[in-house]
């Protein structure tokens, strides 16, 4: 039965959750804040499998839907932590907030909390895609020879969270599709891009603490 909950992406989450109570530490600063975060994930990981697979309830979409608002508001935010925005921050924290609103009413009213809210998934992932891509521009813009990007933190979580999110964005849109074609071929294509997208986030974050850990 365990086979079940360690898929790849599981898998993944445990390695980046691993390698984050490894390397950050106290001078780390608030990026220690991953630490909760990661075992919040794996907490919803693990009460979404126990209800599928041990307690075969079905409608196991409530965790997910509050995993979509509080991972999507963490990343978002912690992505405004980057000196890069600091002179932005005031209309990043608009689009945090707005975003708060709307999936909160969404899970409320409209896709609700029987059904996975993927209007809120893409949404979120949309503003991410946004916020990472613009760090990632100004990292690059900003990036002096005597610092290389590869030791360079908010880069590569910026880039972790790019592929990730423009992965889900583009997972949740064309979602019939994939399914169709997982029904006619027999090919899952929607999990060898989600497992893809989601190891390379993980790399990103482990290469990210890597480098806060040895900067600091």
């Amino acid at each position: 039965m365990l086979q079940t909950y360690f898929n790849i992406t599981v898998a993944a989450e445990w390695v980046a959750f691993i390698a984050a109570l490894l390397l950050l530490n106290k001078s780390t600063g608030n990026w220690r804040l991953f630490i909760p975060w990661l075992f919040f994930v794996l907490c919803i990981e693990t009460i979404g499998w126990y209800k599928t697979n041990v307690l075969h309830i079905r409608g196991n979409s409530l965790p997910f839907n509050i995993n979509i608002i509080v991972s999507d508001v963490f990343l978002l935010w912690f992505l405004t932590t980057s000196p890069q925005i600091y002179g932005k921050r005031q209309y990043f924290y608009r689009a945090i907030a707005a975003f708060v609103v709307f999936a909160v009413l969404n899970l409320l009213f409209f896709e609700k909390t029987v059904a996975y809210n993927s209007v809120s998934d893409v949404i979120g992932g949309i503003l991410q895609a946004l916020f990472s891509g613009y760090l990632v521009y100004g990292i690059i813009k900003d990036e002096t020879h005597e610092r290389s990007l590869f030791d360079h933190e908010y880069f590569w979580l910026s880039i972790g969270v790019l592929f990730s999110a423009m992965g889900s964005a583009v997972l949740n849109v064309f979602l019939t599709e994939l399914q169709a074609y997982a029904d006619k071929t027999h090919i899952n294509v929607y999990g060898y891009i989600n497992y893809s997208v989601n190891i390379l986030f993980c790399t990103c974050l482990i290469i990210a603490f890597i480098c806060r850990r040895t900067t600091r």
